[in-house]
């Protein structure tokens, strides 16, 4: 339990580590390459070099964060860092280049060019795509637990069905391509098993109720012992 728990924390601080890089570290730099292209240009090339190695090195976390779901349960929290990174990237950038655009008289960055007005029309669209989407999943996200392991779709599949079985819960198995949906309808449990490279599974379990919480618990632990 201690090791899950470490793993856990450590994990936590990877993918804080990607949220805060894409919401403050990321839309900075490209304030600073924007604001060097209108007052000293000698830096835009050093900012723009120094953007590459910074993106190179969000790598660091986003795979230790893919390597850490092995050790542990988590709740699937990433997609909501995802959006508050994005969030943080749009607004940063949009007035970035509105501060840019009324200094700057280049081609591109001035006020009456279209192109600014395409950046700001493109940043908009991306806007109200990330809240649409995290209005239609943000719920459904925070009640959801996640964890991969390194055995086939198709062995996780009979383990949880064999942790049902044994219960004399009845389920129902849907499958989509690389895509497994296990639905217990009366405890309001619903899994999803995901099939990942090197014969690896990604599984994640909703609990829609509060009702299903123990039944969740027992099939987590119970993953965790035929792991």
């Amino acid at each position: 339990m201690g090791d899950e728990g470490d793993a856990a924390r450590r994990l936590n601080r990877a993918q804080k580590m990607i949220e805060y890089g894409l919401a403050l570290a990321f839309p900075l730099m490209l304030t600073m390459m924007l604001y060097s292209y209108v007052i000293y240009d000698r830096l835009f090339t050093p900012l723009f070099v120094l953007a590459i190695m910074m993106a190179g090195m969000m790598l660091v976390p986003a795979y230790r964060a893919l390597h850490l779901h092995y050790d542990c349960w988590a709740r699937n929290v990433m997609p909501q860092r995802l959006v508050t990174g994005l969030v943080g990237t749009i607004y940063i950038s949009a007035a970035a280049i509105f501060g840019v655009s009324l200094m700057s008289a280049s081609k591109g960055l001035d006020p009456e060019q279209p192109l600014t007005f395409a950046v700001f029309a493109l940043l908009a669209l991306m806007m109200i795509a990330i809240m649409a989407y995290n209005a239609r999943f943000k719920t459904r996200n925070e009640r959801t637990d996640i964890k991969f392991y390194r055995k086939a779709t198709e062995e996780v599949t009979s383990d949880i069905g064999t942790v049902f079985e044994s219960k004399n819960i009845s389920y129902k198995v849907f499958k989509n391509g690389k895509v497994t949906t296990m639905e217990l309808p009366d405890s309001k449990v619903f899994i999803t098993i995901r099939r990942q490279p090197r014969a690896c599974s990604e599984v994640m379990v909703e609990c829609q109720d509060d009702a299903g919480t123990e039944l969740c618990s027992v099939l987590k632990q119970s993953l965790d012992q035929e792991a």
